[in-house]
């Protein structure tokens, strides 16, 4: 049966998102498995039944998690009525009523307006009074833990979406060892480099480059470690362009070789629609926007479309005067300074 350190360690893992080994950047998964695991362990310590944990308030959206059998816990019109700060049981639950499976029920205030409530429920024999002790003894903690797990989410929801736009904009960043090997990586980088460029990492932690790129890598890495301030631009690729800018920078309270990447983007990789929909073009003058945009010629572009060069010789007029622009130059600034890549 587990203990008052077991069921603490269990919500302060929590509500930081750690598991043995883990990072707090685990999966969301793996997260709510250990808020399951903490109402797991409480429940195995009180005999409960069922165990559930729930935050939200007016005007909120409420997260929770449960275990055991199912159960809702107190209606919400109960829990406004119940203290912050009392544990209750189902006979002085205020507007329950006397009857009822025997249950232990605690709420507690989150800020001006966040509850959060935690309770127990079994059936047949009520809960001894060490049963409710277990619950008193969450009091001094429920706030700090809860308040620290909701700002948490809060700043991986925000991390997520500064990915998200770093990746549609072809960024990225990797941190290295002195040894060459990857330490960390942006979230989704080690897929976009693989499909963009053929780069992957190595079964030793490496990355997998041609010789000349591995060797600059090696050479850029010796140099900012025994150099700090020195900043080396490494191309990992040519075709598509990928480039890495290699420097010290403070990660997390150390001082790690941290790459900043970009790679190149591919008009013609965006969907037509949105191009079209973004620049009041027809679906064939996306087409060759897109084209243009990459760099093709004119030529170069009525070949890999299929047309005739006079044909997209017209249709880039065409392109021009609807988007405002002059010639190929003006069209290629204009797409690559627009949010048509953050859909």
């Amino acid at each position: 049966m587990p203990d008052e350190t077991e069921i603490l360690a269990a919500l302060f893992a929590a509500s930081l998102g750690l598991t043995e080994g883990s990072s707090p950047q685990g999966s969301a998964a793996a997260r709510e498995d250990l808020w399951h695991g903490f109402l797991s362990r409480l429940a195995a310590a009180t005999q409960a039944e069922s165990a559930l944990l729930r935050l939200g308030g007016p005007g909120r959206p409420v997260t929770g998690w449960q275990v055991g059998a199912d159960w809702d816990g107190p209606a919400e019109a109960v829990v406004e009525r119940m203290r912050s700060g009392r544990v209750y049981s189902q006979i002085d639950l205020p507007g329950a009523g006397p009857s009822g499976p025997p249950l232990r029920a605690l709420r507690w205030r989150l800020g001006r307006e966040a509850r959060v409530l935690l309770a127990l429920r079994r059936r047949g024999e009520d809960f001894r009074a060490v049963d409710g002790l277990q619950l008193s003894n969450l009091i001094p903690y429920l706030g700090v833990v809860l308040g620290g797990w909701r700002q948490l989410e809060e700043e991986r929801a925000r991390a997520l979406l500064d990915g998200q736009i770093a990746a549609a904009l072809g960024g990225g960043w990797i941190l290295f060892a002195p040894s060459g090997q990857v330490s960390a990586m942006a979230e989704g980088l080690e897929a976009r480099l693989q499909a963009l460029a053929g780069l992957s990492l190595r079964a030793d932690g490496r990355l997998s480059l041609p010789e000349e790129a591995a060797q600059a890598l090696r050479l850029a890495l010796a140099a900012v470690a025994q150099q700090p301030g020195t900043v080396r631009q490494v191309v990992l690729s040519t075709e598509p362009r990928v480039e890495l800018r290699l420097g010290l920078q403070t990660v997390g309270g150390e001082l790690q070789l941290t790459g900043r990447l970009r790679h190149a983007l591919s008009a013609r990789a965006l969907p037509c629609d949105r191009l079209a929909r973004a620049f009041g073009l027809s679906r064939s003058e996306a087409r060759l926007a897109a084209c243009l945009c990459d760099g093709l010629s004119l030529a170069g572009a009525a070949q890999d479309l299929g047309w005739t060069l006079e044909t997209a010789r017209s249709t880039s007029k065409q392109i021009y005067a609807r988007m405002e622009v002059s010639g190929q130059p003006g069209l290629l600034r204009r797409l690559l300074a627009s949010g048509v890549w953050l859909d």
